[in-house]
């Protein structure tokens, strides 16, 4: 079973340039609520967008970074699945994409030059 335990981003469609972070640990059962505008679709857009690359509604990437700062759009994903930690970190202006396990950086295969690349 998948254990959702943070989600972090910044620069990331209308939030600004200050972490914006949920814990879904605090308690053992979560419920999202909120009044039109208070970030329920930018959550799950950065959830997805940190799993998959691409966010749940139909935006094209890039309109996922903020637009006033148009730069450094991170968006990191903490969960576990059994004894296993895992946190994925995929940002925009630049480009990141980490997979870390337990802690340590997977070796990541780089696209661009057909290389693995040791983080």
């Amino acid at each position: 079973m998948i254990l959702f335990e943070k989600v972090r981003w910044k620069n990331f469609l209308s939030t600004g340039n200050q972490n914006t972070e949920i814990n879904f640990t605090s308690h053992s059962t979560n419920m999202v609520v909120g009044t039109n505008g208070a970030g329920k679709s930018t959550m799950l857009d950065a959830l997805t967008f940190a799993l998959f690359g691409k966010p749940f509604r139909k935006i094209n990437k890039p309109q996922l970074i903020n637009s006033v700062n148009e730069k450094d759009c991170v968006v990191e994903v903490e969960f576990s699945i059994g004894t296993i930690n895992w946190k994925v970190i995929r940002g925009i202006k630049p480009n990141l994409f980490e997979i870390h396990k337990d802690g340590s950086p997977l070796n990541q295969w780089n696209w661009n030059t057909n290389s693995i690349n040791i983080l």
